[in-house]
């Protein structure tokens, strides 16, 4: 039997309305688009909380101080609904600066992971240092720029408390250096097999190999073969892509499924499809049918949880 596909749905991210009408973008929205999801087939979920008075200019609270409760809310809607695996946006690598050195990375993981009724199981968190500055094929001119870091001392600290805690992370992977990376905080005994990455390769910010079968066989052969792992595609076309290369979202998703991989997708990372503006269900539902077509079932939330090593926080008193 072929091993099963788990699919990730990507919510909303930083998408609005007028780019796709179907977005959820407020707690009961989110909730109820993740239980559509999970009918279809979807494991995880991945949403950005908005700013509660402004949903739908495309904000939210970048810097998470104080938000562990405004997510807790949603994921406690999402619970009473179905048993996905829920988990939120990150402090955005190297923005905080000074501010994040102090209050510790993502302290909002660590609030949710503590919270006898939320348990946070995982978070994806970015590796290494990247230079995401995006590029306006239209334009002929780079529109965007920023580097995305974190410190091997950063990562060293959180991954220890990952191990403590219980939360299984994973990575967002964009070079190859990345990979060395976490081959080498699982050799310090930081990281937990299998390991979880998303390869995030872009259509329009120029990093990493390119967005194609032999880029994600660049990324994943640097794996030795006794380290276990699972992976991702992590394909976001908000952006003006190559036109060379078209909307690579949907073909890599497909590699995926023949190569052993698993599904990311949802119109945050896809708002539209050749013109169509479908709804995250739609998107689950088309997705699962190319892993079906192909002998792939798709995982349940708790066949999830057992591939990828993933673990509830065990109840505590709240007293």
């Amino acid at each position: 039997m072929k091993k099963k596909v788990i699919i990730e749905v990507a919510l909303n991210e930083t998408v609005v309305r007028r780019e796709n009408p179907h977005v959820p973008l407020t707690p009961e929205e989110i909730a109820e688009d993740a239980y559509q999801c999970y009918r279809e087939g979807a494991s995880i979920i991945h949403f950005h909380n908005r700013v509660p008075d402004k949903p739908d200019d495309g904000s939210y609270d970048s810097s998470l101080a104080g938000s562990a409760e405004h997510y807790a809310e949603t994921m406690r809607l999402i619970r009473a609904k179905c048993d996905v695996i829920p988990y939120p946006t990150y402090t955005y690598p190297g923005a905080a600066g000074r501010e994040e050195a102090e209050r510790g990375m993502h302290p909002h993981v660590k609030a949710l992971r503590a919270m006898p009724d939320i348990g946070l199981e995982t978070f994806v968190l970015h590796v290494g240092a990247t230079n995401i500055g995006r590029y306006d094929f239209k334009a002929g001119r780079f529109v965007y720029d920023r580097v995305s870091s974190h410190t091997h001392e950063q990562m060293s600290q959180f991954l220890a408390w990952c191990l403590e805690s219980g939360l299984q992370p994973g990575f967002i992977v964009r070079e190859p250096g990345h990979v060395r990376h976490l081959l080498m905080y699982h050799e310090m005994g930081l990281l937990k097999e299998p390991i979880m990455v998303h390869l995030n390769m872009s259509d329009s910010v120029p990093y990493g190999p390119m967005p194609d079968a032999a880029g994600v066989l660049s990324l994943l052969d640097m794996f030795p073969p006794h380290i276990r792992y699972e992976w991702f595609p992590h394909n976001y076309t908000t952006f003006v892509h190559d036109p060379a290369h078209g909307d690579t979202h949907r073909e890599l998703n497909v590699l995926a499924v023949a190569m052993g991989g698993h599904i990311r997708t949802g119109l945050g990372d896809k708002p539209e499809w050749d013109g169509e503006q479908l709804s995250n269900v739609e998107m689950v539902r088309r997705m699962a049918a190319v892993a079906r077509a192909v002998g792939r079932e798709i995982a349940t939330p708790d066949e999830a949880r057992a591939m990828l090593g993933y673990s509830r926080a065990p109840a505590r008193d709240a007293a």
